[in-house]
């Protein structure tokens, strides 16, 4: 298993995790910009090597296990930047 799905995986089991997340989307939304690398610092801050590219080159990781979660229902709605940018 990769870093980039373990983290997924820690995050779609931690509510902080995904708070923390939610808040890297919509604050890297506003300002236009950072969100990969923002989102890698987080990842490295809990242990897993991931890299800003690797998080635009997966966000079509939403979903992949079948339906989606609350969560990514929620990233999808609030974080429309982040999927479309690549």
């Amino acid at each position: 298993m990769t870093d980039f799905q373990s983290f997924r995986n820690a995050v779609l089991e931690n509510d902080d995790l995904q708070e923390q997340v939610m808040s890297i989307i919509h604050t890297e939304n506003a300002n236009g910009s950072g969100m990969g690398d923002s989102i890698a610092t987080l990842a490295k801050n809990h242990g897993y090597t991931i890299t800003s590219d690797e998080v635009y080159a997966h966000a079509e990781f939403l979903g992949q296990d079948g339906d989606l979660t609350d969560f990514e229902l929620e990233l999808i709605s609030g974080g429309q930047q982040f999927m479309s940018t690549s």
